[in-house]
C-alpha cells in the first residue's frame, strides 16, 4: 500500500484569528495561552519583526511564518486556535477576540483555498514543534 499523500489538515474546529498588530510590541499584547499550550502565529508584514522572543515565548506563541514584503497580508498576525482550547478557556478566547479583525473558520472551503499556504505554515510548524 502506498503512503498517503494527503496534506495534513488542521484539527477539526480550528480557526485562524487575525489580530491587529500596529507595531513590534504585538507579542506582549496577546493574551497568555492557557494550559502552557503553544500556539503558532503567522506575521502579516516583515516590518512587524523582530519581536522580543521572551514576550513571544512567555505568552505561549511561536512564529510559523512571515508574509513577504512584496506581498504583505497587512499589519496583523494570525493565530491558529484549536477548538478544544477555545471551548475550555472561553474567557481567554474572548480576550484574544477583543483585538481581532476577523476569525476564519477553517472548515469552510473558500477559507481553505484562499489561506492554504498560510495554513500549511502553521501545520508544518506544529509538526516540527
Amino acid at each position: 500500500m502506498l503512503p498517503s499523500t494527503a496534506a495534513p489538515a488542521p484539527e477539526e474546529g480550528s480557526v485562524l484569528v487575525r489580530v491587529t498588530a500596529r507595531d513590534r510590541g504585538w507579542a506582549r499584547r496577546l493574551p497568555t495561552v492557557p494550559e502552557a499550550a503553544e500556539l503558532t502565529v503567522t506575521v502579516g508584514h516583515p516590518e512587524l519583526l523582530p519581536v522580543d522572543v521572551d514576550d513571544l515565548l512567555a505568552g505561549g506563541y511561536r512564529i510559523a511564518g512571515v508574509a513577504a514584503a512584496h506581498r504583505p497580508v497587512g499589519r496583523n498576525v494570525d493565530v491558529l486556535v484549536p477548538l478544544g482550547l477555545r471551548e475550555r478557556h472561553e474567557d481567554w478566547f474572548r480576550d484574544l477576540l477583543a483585538g481581532a479583525e476577523r476569525v476564519f473558520d477553517l472548515r469552510l472551503g473558500p477559507v481553505q483555498r484562499v489561506l492554504a499556504a498560510e495554513i500549511q505554515l502553521h501545520l508544518r510548524a506544529l509538526a516540527t514543534g
